[in-house]
């Protein structure tokens, strides 16, 4: 814990000012801050293991800058609760559709898929654990989510628009 203290004293000044620079605004930059040092903090015993505890935390902020940005660009996307409605519903049959069309996607992309998007492995620890390079695995997941995309439009009859899923019906 005292490493984590001594490198977040050392490290805050220049994460918030880079924040800052990035995002523009001194709310959003100070939820993404709580969010790197109780993810740091939450991971005190393996943080102070590390060699560099400071480029771990560098790297943590970019992570966290990069969800953030995400996350609003998803909510800006959806626009009103109007569209929330309807978006909704489909993700819900959308879901009962998914396990139906798994098994159509090829060994080693549904394996990615499972453990990656489904039940959130780390793309850095699923390379580790499959001997593979982080790079490989970052194009493995590319393919295999345009794979089963295919198989959904197909299978599933979605229709994509600019925003998103705009509608699903269920094949017979």
């Amino acid at each position: 814990m005292k490493c984590l203290m001594k490198a977040w004293q050392q490290s805050e000044s220049l994460l918030y000012n880079w924040l800052l620079k990035q995002t523009q605004s001194q709310h959003e930059t100070e939820d993404i801050m709580q969010e790197v040092f109780l993810k740091a903090m939450r991971n005190s015993e393996r943080f102070c293991s590390l060699k560099d505890g400071k480029s771990w935390l560098f790297k943590m902020t970019k992570n966290q800058f990069i969800d953030h940005w995400r996350r609003k660009i998803e909510i800006e996307d959806i626009g009103d609760l109007e569209t929330v409605d309807k978006i909704l519903p489909i993700m819900g049959q959308l879901q009962s559709c998914l396990p139906r069309v798994l098994p159509k996607l090829s060994s080693h992309h549904r394996h990615v898929i499972e453990f990656c998007d489904l039940n959130g492995m780390t793309q850095a620890q699923y390379s580790k654990e499959n001997g593979l390079s982080l790079a490989a695995t970052k194009a493995r997941l590319r393919r295999a989510r345009v794979e089963l995309k295919q198989i959904l439009v197909t299978e599933c009859q979605v229709l994509q628009s600019a925003t998103g899923v705009c509608s699903f019906k269920r094949a017979q």
